[in-house]
């Protein structure tokens, strides 16, 4: 037999021993009946006896729940303390429970359940619960052995599994506890039951470190706060509540609540030192304390405990706790103050008529412009020029006439060149004004406008063309299917006469005799008796 330390124990006497029947919980049995104790958990174990225990990668042993027993409430409450301020462990927090138990000796303990998400958080459970003065367990189920401590750095593990009554079996290194469980108690009330501690130092009508803060007000004092905070300039919300009677002949409370997003600091004093009205402060999401004063536990820490579409107001005693179940809609305060008395009798109804709406619009003309540099684009040629256009093509050289385009229009031959028009001195030049845009060279169009936005307005570009061949005249909308190549429009129909080819017969001759081919052997020295030149 080993002790809890893995070193073999002395022999000694036997001795009645405490060990485990189905019968009874407790019996006095002698030494030969096998007795259920802990032992540390080796390096590198992996199998348990104890069901639900897992080891981590660093080989630390660890249940999916964390049991904590206290003797006392208030060792309890020092525990929820502690692991408040401990760090960031919602998934504690979220399926923790609070279970009185009672022991085999008829005493009475209060039981903390709470899941272990990981080992650090079970390090942080044991810790607390340790300092607190109560004893920490993991396991799963009912059955929970002693947590890690100095003596075992990974663990403990059970001899064997228990089989006695008992709603929960705790394994100690020298013995085995079954405890009773009676009923189950709400966390969350023992929270809202703790009385709330002064702030050291703190003036009670400090806000928030962010100026938000609720204010309530008793039903008489609600209108007269809102035209208050209107006058002084400070944005609120404000809504009507009324507090529950606690039994059929009790009285309801009613009172105003105002949510105030940054209050100013002269008015912290008058928010809470005046008779009637209470500041509060938040400290999580739909959870306030009453200004200058702080509940023992972090409540930031165990914010799941509290539903986010309620409203909770810790104040200290008489008051208590306020729940607001739903929270109420709040309106700004502006809309929530009585409206000023209206003028008696009939008002004047004022007629009137829609007017035409005035226009802006400047009419496009052209105006000469002589500083303008002239960079001809297109010639307007009428038809009794086409003649020298004829003869000027047939003498300009093929690479002239090539990036030329022509329109036939009804009084006018159009030619445009991809990029500068310079081998047709010709009619009447034209310059571009903007993208599909021409007007004579020398001229521009007034008013002046930039050229893109002047082709997107009169609808130029890549489908049409408009030309403004005088000043005087309107302007020539070309599609551009209209416009075709120079170098292919100049060239007229050929007539082609078409001749019928006569049938020859070639007869083919054909050889009758047969050809023969010998081949005779040239030996060794065929080249032999041929003559030199």
């Amino acid at each position: 037999m080993r002790t809890s330390a893995g070193r073999p124990r002395d022999r000694v006497a036997p001795v009645p021993v405490v060990c485990l029947s189905r019968e009874s919980s407790l019996a006095i049995r002698p030494k030969s009946t096998l007795i259920l104790m802990i032992a540390p958990v080796a390096v590198g174990q992996v199998r348990f006896t104890l069901p639900g225990l897992a080891a981590d990668a660093r080989g630390v042993v660890s249940g999916r729940d964390m049991a904590a027993r206290f003797a006392t409430l208030d060792r309890v409450v020092w525990f929820l303390r502690l692991l408040s301020a401990a760090g960031d462990l919602d998934a504690c927090w979220s399926g923790m429970r609070l279970i009185p138990v009672r022991s085999p000796l008829g005493l009475r303990e209060m039981l903390l359940l709470l899941p272990a998400p990981s080992t650090e958080a079970a390090d942080l459970v044991a810790r607390a619960a340790r300092t607190a003065g109560g004893q920490c367990a993991t396991g799963a189920g009912r059955h929970f052995v002693e947590y890690r401590d100095g003596r075992a750095s990974l663990g403990y593990d059970v001899g064997e599994v228990a089989r006695g009554p008992g709603d929960f079996v705790f394994y100690t290194a020298d013995k085995v506890l079954y405890c009773h469980a009676e009923g189950e108690r709400s966390l969350v009330r023992l929270l809202l039951g703790l009385d709330l501690l002064r702030r050291p130092g703190g003036s009670p009508g400090t806000p928030g470190d962010d100026g938000v803060c609720y204010v309530t007000a008793r039903r008489g004092l609600g209108v007269r706060l809102c035209e208050y905070l209107c006058h002084v300039g400070v944005e609120a919300r404000a809504a009507p509540c009324e507090q529950a009677a606690e039994s059929a002949f009790g009285l309801h409370t009613g009172f105003w609540l105002f949510h105030i997003e940054n209050l100013p600091a002269r008015l912290s004093g008058l928010m809470s030192e005046t008779p009637g009205l209470a500041l509060y402060r938040p400290v999580t999401d739909g959870v306030a304390v009453a200004a200058g004063y702080r509940h023992p536990v972090n409540l930031a820490a165990c914010r799941v405990l509290f539903r986010e579409d309620r409203l909770l107001l810790l104040a200290p005693r008489p008051t208590g706790a306020i729940l607001l179940d739903p929270a109420p809609a709040l309106a700004d305060i502006s809309d929530l103050l009585p409206l000023p008395l209206l003028l008696a009798g009939e008002q004047p109804v004022a007629s009137a008529r829609p007017v035409r709406p005035k226009r802006l619009d400047v009419p496009l003309r052209l105006v000469y412009a002589p500083e303008v540099p002239t960079r001809a684009k297109a010639a307007y040629l009428p038809w009794s020029q086409v003649g020298w256009l004829r003869r000027l093509c047939q003498a300009l050289p093929p690479t002239a006439l090539r990036g030329h385009q022509v329109a036939l229009l009804d009084d006018a031959v159009l030619v445009m060149a991809d990029d500068e028009l310079a081998v047709l001195p010709l009619g009447k030049l034209l310059d571009q004004a903007a993208p599909g845009v021409l007007v004579p060279a020398g001229m521009r169009l007034a008013p002046a406008v930039d050229p893109e936005a002047l082709a997107r307005r009169l609808g130029t570009g890549e489908n049409s063309l408009l030309v403004f061949p005088e000043a005087g005249e309107p302007p020539l909308r070309i599609p551009a299917a209209a416009m075709q190549p120079l170098d292919r429009r100049i060239l007229a129909e050929l007539t082609v006469e078409e001749r019928a080819l006569a049938a020859h017969s070639h007869p083919v001759a054909v050889r009758e005799e047969t050809v023969e081919i010998e081949t005779d052997p040239l030996g060794p020295f065929s080249l032999w008796g041929l003559g030199r030149r």
